[in-house]
């Protein structure tokens, strides 16, 4: 366990750690159209140093089948990087299956981002090598990540110093934020089952009322995961959420990492939605503290301001 800033550095580790330590066995890398930005970005960094990526396709769901992964490999391919829960849609993939598959190449390891995932839907890790999260997505502080990695996988460090968290990742501990992170998981892994329900059925509650106001598109399917739901609206999505905002309704565009950039979400569209659709689509995030009123509320105050735009 190596305690980070969050998600964004243990991906960054995990995935140029293991490129640079094991790139005497190859080149090639393997991940997704729809990963998070931190992790796509780091890829597109390898690809300046020489490492050659493959970038594969989505369902229109937004997963990833075990079959597309072993379909994408290569005699000098070293790692797989693929996220279990999507952070726009809620897409789950078959992180075990995958892993399990993966075991069959030994020169090949597999990281998964499972910031999504941790403390919220059933995650089995026996078959992962490295696995990146952030606490904040727990309650947790910002700022306070953690890379697990299976031993004995090495890693080239992203900083050089003193030589803490085993050499991976040098500079002064911090010590509350580590033990904060250790309570924050607990806490949220001992009630992982009793808030899935929970959520599974605001989930229900939601989609049941998002679909009863027209010109709405649900995006994430029921075999999502239930903490996100992703829909278009037919008027301009940032107008919408500040409108929400001033209801103090909070809920983004796409991945907060990039909801400063107009563009449309590049995970839409690998998922094949058009681009006015994929522009205009909002994303809403339960938590184990969200409740029925709440859904209520937001679809009411959604109805309002969406009958006021038009």
């Amino acid at each position: 366990m190596i305690f980070t800033s969050g998600a964004t550095e243990s991906n960054n580790l995990a995935i140029k750690g293991v490129s640079y330590m094991y790139q005497n066995r190859g080149k090639h890398l393997i991940t997704t159209k729809v990963e998070h930005a931190s992790v796509l970005e780091a890829f597109r960094q390898l690809e300046k140093k020489g490492f050659v990526v493959t970038y594969l396709d989505v369902l229109p769901d937004g997963s990833v089948t075990k079959e597309m992964v072993l379909n994408a490999i290569r005699e000098d391919t070293i790692l797989v990087s693929i996220m279990a829960v999507n952070n726009e849609v809620g897409a789950m993939n078959p992180i075990e299956e995958i892993g399990k598959e993966l075991k069959r190449y030994p020169k090949i390891f597999f990281h998964s981002d499972i910031t999504q995932a941790i403390g919220k839907i059933p995650l089995s890790l026996e078959y992962v090598d490295l696995a990146s999260l952030s606490l904040h997505k727990l309650h947790g502080f910002k700022g306070s990540g953690i890379l697990l990695k299976r031993n004995p996988i090495d890693l080239e460090p992203l900083f050089s110093g003193g030589g803490q968290e085993f050499g991976y990742r040098s500079g002064t501990d911090n010590v509350p934020l580590n033990v904060s992170a250790a309570k924050t998981l607990r806490l949220a892994l001992s009630n992982l089952k009793e808030n899935y329900e929970k959520i599974d059925a605001l989930r229900n509650r939601l989609i049941q009322g998002l679909n009863k106001i027209s010109g709405i598109k649900i995006h994430s399917t029921p075999a999502c995961s239930p903490y996100i739901i992703n829909f278009s609206v037919f008027k301009k999505a940032s107008v919408v959420v500040e409108a929400l905002s001033k209801e103090e309704i909070f809920v983004s565009t796409k991945s907060a990492c990039s909801s400063k950039k107009s563009s449309a979400s590049y995970v839409l569209l690998a998922m094949g939605i058009e681009e006015k659709e994929a522009q205009n689509a909002l994303r809403v995030s339960f938590s184990d503290e969200s409740t029925s009123e709440e859904v209520d509320i937001f679809l009411e105050k959604l109805e309002q301001i969406l009958n006021k735009i038009r």
